[in-house]
Order: C-alpha cells, then sequence, then structure tokens
C-alpha cells in the first residue's frame, strides 16, 4: 500500500493538535468554560480524532484485502460517512452557541475547508477527474485536518478576546 508515510504523518499532526488544544484550553479558561468554548472544544476534538481515524481506515481496508482503486474508493466511502456523521451532530449543537463576529467568519472559511474536503472525496468516489487514488484521499484529508486548525485558531482567537 502506498502513502503510508503520509497518514501516519497526518496522524502525528491530529493527535498533536488535539492534545495542545487541551493545554490551550486548560491554561486559558480558570473559571470553566463558556458554552460556545465547550462547542469549539469538542469540534476540534471531533475532528482531530476523526483525522486520526480516517487516516488508519486505508490500513485497515489494505489489511481486509481491498488493493489500488478499491482501496480508496472504500476509504472515500468511509470518509464520506464519517464527515456526514459529525457535520449533522455539530451541526444540531451549533444551533444552541450565540456566535459571535470572529466564530462567524472562521466558520465560513471552515465550512470552504469542509467543502472542498468533501468534493475531493466526492472525486475519489467516482475516479473523476482522475482515478481513484492515494492523492485525492490524502487531498481530502489534509484539508480535513485544516478545517480542524481553523476550529483551533478559533479556539485561541475567542480566548485571547476575553
Amino acid at each position: 500500500m502506498d502513502a503510508v508515510d503520509e497518514l501516519l504523518t497526518i496522524t502525528e499532526l491530529a493527535i498533536g493538535l488535539a492534545g495542545f488544544s487541551g493545554v490551550v484550553v486548560a491554561f486559558t479558561r480558570r473559571e470553566g468554560l463558556r458554552q460556545d468554548d465547550r462547542y469549539y472544544f469538542v469540534a476540534l476534538l471531533s475532528s482531530t480524532f476523526s483525522a486520526v481515524l480516517l487516516a488508519f481506515v486505508p490500513v485497515v481496508l489494505h489489511h481486509v484485502g481491498f488493493a489500488g482503486s478499491a482501496l480508496w474508493k472504500g476509504s472515500s466511502a468511509v470518509m464520506l460517512i464519517v464527515w456526514v456523521i459529525l457535520n449533522a451532530t455539530m451541526l444540531v449543537r451549533a444551533r444552541r452557541i450565540t456566535w459571535n463576529p470572529i466564530g462567524k467568519s472562521f466558520g465560513n472559511a471552515q465550512f470552504g475547508l469542509t467543502l472542498a474536503a468533501l468534493s475531493s472525496t466526492i472525486a475519489n468516489l467516482v475516479g473523476w477527474p482522475m482515478e481513484s487514488g492515494a492523492a485525492l484521499y490524502l487531498v481530502g484529508l489534509v484539508l480535513w485536518l485544516a478545517s480542524a486548525g481553523m476550529v483551533f485558531a478559533l479556539l485561541v482567537l475567542v480566548g485571547a478576546q476575553e
């Protein structure tokens, strides 16, 4: 299977981002987390740990017996399912928080990144504009992780404003 090094690098970045975010939250909030901070923190942890999960999906599918484009199509199918479940859950939670102006602008940028990741995933599923493979899956996964980075930046900026 190709792209193992890239998948492991993405996993390491995601775990590092999740761990560092916990440290930041612990030191910035002495009186407890507000509801919007909890939303951002849960969104960040969900994004980073799902990126870790998605980085291991091709490895698991490879050991099950998938190979070639079927491996990457199957991995993209799992990514699409995780994307739908995660975003549906976060949309339900997002209705309960009050958005500040920074949160709205970051939310729009994050939405653009997740749409780009979704487009890459769907392109890999249908095999267009190029044959299904590791490149499109990795692009989707990197965009997924970039979206988590946006949430981290938002969490830090909102905490720094107070």
